[in-house]
């Protein structure tokens, strides 16, 4: 089994590979376990979108991020992940960069200065971001897709 981390690689006595078949079968045993309980979550109901939105803020935040209190956003709470449920009951998971930098970018586009520092650092943050959340989600094991156009990821619901 190559993706056992045995304790001993290279047994050199008894000990070694009594450690070693103790690993084998805790292995095992733990293969087992995680059966059995995707199993029993194979007869669960999906989470309802709420639940789900609730389960994806807590994990986003046990990664270290700060998430925005639910929408409406004000120009005072805007800035950082967002976690909400979409027209379509579907739950997004965005970036908005602070009021300041989405007000300047915004007024540099309406003046047709897409070259603007403004817009290069708010295009390069919504970016960059929007990478660091998809790798974050999957890390966390969710499932995402991608809304119709621009930045952010929409949580599937796992269909195991």
């Amino acid at each position: 089994m190559p993706s056992i981390n045995y304790p001993y690689p290279d047994p050199k006595n008894d000990a070694e590979r009594n450690a070693n078949r103790q690993a084998a079968d805790d292995y095992q045993r733990q293969e087992e376990e995680a059966a059995t309980l995707l199993d029993l979550a194979d007869g669960l109901p999906p989470l309802t979108p709420e639940l789900l939105l609730e389960q994806v803020r807590l994990d986003l935040a046990a990664a270290g991020l700060h998430v925005a209190p639910p929408q409406p956003l004000t120009d005072e709470d805007q800035g950082g992940v967002v976690v909400y449920i979409n027209d379509d009951a579907q739950v997004v998971v965005d970036w908005l960069p602070n009021a300041r930098l989405d007000r300047a970018a915004l007024d540099m586009v309406e003046a047709d200065r897409t070259d603007h520092e403004a817009v290069v650092r708010y295009e390069v943050v919504r970016s960059a971001m929007d990478t660091a959340l998809g790798a974050i989600l999957t890390g966390f094991r969710y499932a995402t897709s991608r809304p119709g156009f621009g930045f952010g990821h929409i949580v599937v619901q796992s269909t195991r």
